[in-house]
């Protein structure tokens, strides 16, 4: 396996941070950077400043994670994970891991991504902009409906199945969240909607603690060992029972066996004093899945509710006088967790993005225009966006169908590194376009896959557009290459785009499909930008690509848990 290099950086690098405190808790002070360097991962970035010493080292292996796995699997957590990225310290400059090898080097803290608008919730009710965590909907719907939520059973399933994947993926890689707990776990209702971990530094990390694991009140485990996979089950267990009672500590049935019978016995096993009787979130998910086909196509079994938990009082605004950019849920009280360490950052107001960050044009309507939009790049998800009719049935994944594609223990596969200090060992160049493979040359397909993309990429940006569309399979759902109408919208969009700094990160030959994992910096005339902010002029992607062999190498799509963007 190779090495990965953390982005070490110090406090004075990062601007006039304390200006913009966005969070305070028993463990730490979250601050938004509001200069970070050119060389750190993303550009929307927070600073969690310890109070105490912490286990440095288990940090910077955290740091690793996300460059271990494989293209698929970070794709999918990185849009669901608030996961530290680099390393803040002060005093003599480290040279080499662990930081305990480093005397001199003192860790004062992390860098993570900060949570984005789509996370966010705006109501007059509450009087300013919070995040939104699962707490809101833990209340009875008349509360919710005042605060402006309105979320049916349907897309409280699909929460959960967001979740059981999310945790089943975390879990094959020996990473357990310990403290989950509704203030740890922000929701998006975009899309099929969608779950955001934040505090991961009080994850264990395979077998390890940064932090000593700590439990919510009213979210303990009865057994003494914390943070295992077998307490998160309980935890899941739990969620799905208030979520259905509406109910901050309810652990009532009966609502969740109106909806599903198996789903109602699955939370009784999971509640089980012996662990290891306990399903794990993946065991929930065939019942998850068909509990939400039966309402969504209006054949399910549930009886009617009598009535809903009694909404408690909206918690009382912090005394604190706090700067306008923190965000701090205030949905009824939930039990606050001893010494929280405020190990989240909400990003500055922003339109929401949708589920997968597909560009779009802000010039053009309705369906076909929806469907030659999100082509752009093969960004297919056509699937998401028709799902309400299902008129796109074409699986997302090599080997199941399923959306949410299959999950594996990829803790010994090629690192997907980005770090631009490492040599280039491979580069596939084509006019206008040049693509670095070095980090997946240990695939025998990673040149001819990157020459593909070089030919693709380049063709667009030389605005040669038939050539571009012929690296699609004559078989994909992202763009109707026998329309001429469909072809010429793919066209209007992809006008003012140019893409550069082309990375194949991770590629994948061993399933039906080949998936391959592009980095890359789009460029495109404002009202052209992702969907969520369609007048960003820059911005960085990563996108899983599902690719054919149809004389050689071509795009069939993109699966929507495998394209994810930050503004430049």
């Amino acid at each position: 396996m190779r090495d990965v290099r953390v982005p070490w950086v110090r406090p004075d690098q990062l601007g006039d941070y304390r200006l913009n405190r966005l969070g305070d808790g028993g463990q730490g002070v979250v601050y938004g950077v509001p200069c970070p360097p050119d060389r750190l991962p993303g550009t929307n970035l927070a600073f969690k400043e310890y109070k105490a010493p912490v286990d440095a080292d288990v940090l910077h292996d955290m740091c690793c994670f996300l460059d271990l796995i494989s293209g698929r699997d970070r794709a999918f957590l990185e849009a669901r994970l608030a996961w530290p990225v680099a390393m803040v310290y002060t005093g003599r400059s480290p040279t080499a891991p662990p930081p305990t090898a480093n005397p001199g080097t003192v860790v004062v803290g992390f860098l993570m991504n900060r949570v984005t608008g789509e996370f966010e919730l705006s109501s007059p009710k509450l009087g300013e902009t919070k995040l939104q965590a699962l707490e809101f909907l833990l209340n009875g719907d008349d509360y919710e409906t005042q605060i402006g939520l309105h979320v049916d059973d349907a897309q409280r399933l699909r929460f959960l199945i967001d979740l059981a994947h999310t945790l089943d993926r975390l879990h094959r890689q020996q990473v357990t969240v310990g403290d989950l707990s509704p203030k740890n776990v922000m929701f998006t209702l975009a899309g099929r909607g969608r779950c955001l971990l934040i505090d991961c530094d009080s994850m264990r990390y395979r077998g390890r603690n940064v932090l000593a694991q700590v439990e919510t009140t009213g979210w303990e485990v009865p057994e003494a060992e914390k943070g295992t996979v077998t307490s998160d089950s309980y935890k899941f267990g739990l969620i799905a029972l208030r979520l259905f009672n509406r109910s901050q500590d309810g652990t009532d049935h009966a609502p969740l066996r109106d909806v599903s019978t198996e789903l109602a016995n699955l939370a009784l096993r999971s509640r089980s004093i012996e662990p290891h009787r306990r399903p794990a979130p993946a065991e929930w998910l065939p019942a998850l899945e068909l509990a939400e086909s039966r309402l969504t196509s209006g054949r399910s079994t549930a009886r009617p509710r009598a009535a809903t938990a009694t909404p408690r009082p909206a918690a009382a605004p912090s005394p604190q006088p706090v700067p306008a950019a923190v965000r701090v849920p205030t949905a009824p009280p939930g039990p606050h967790r001893a010494g929280a360490g405020a190990g989240w950052a909400p990003a500055p107001p922003s339109a929401p993005v949708p589920v997968g960050g597909s560009r779009s044009s802000g010039r053009v309507t309705g369906t076909v225009v929806v469907l030659a939009v999100l082509a752009l790049l093969g960004y297919g998800l056509v699937d998401r966006v028709m799902s309400s009719d299902g008129s796109d049935d074409t699986p997302s994944s090599a080997d199941s169908g399923n959306p949410y594609g299959a999950s594996r223990d990829d803790s010994g596969s090629e690192p997907g590194s980005r770090d631009t200090d490492e040599p280039v060992s491979g580069r596939a160049e084509a006019p206008g376009a040049t693509v670095d493979y070095s980090q997946a040359a240990g695939e025998p397909r990673a040149k001819e896959v990157a020459a593909m993309f070089a030919r693709f990429f380049g063709a667009i940006n030389q605005r040669d557009y038939d050539k571009a569309l012929s690296y699609y399979d004559p078989a994909t759902t992202a763009v109707d290459l026998e329309s001429g109408a469909s072809r010429d919208k793919w066209k209007e969009v992809m006008s003012t785009t140019k893409d550069s700094r082309l990375v194949l990160s991770d590629l994948d030959t061993s399933g039906k499909y080949t998936f391959a994992t592009m980095n890359f910096r789009s460029r495109q005339s404002p009202g052209y930008g992702p969907a969520g902010r369609p007048n960003d002029t820059c911005d960085d992607w990563t996108v899983t690509y599902q690719l054919t062999r149809t004389s050689g190498f071509r795009i069939f799509k993109a699966p929507r848990d495998g394209v994810s963007y930050a503004p430049c």
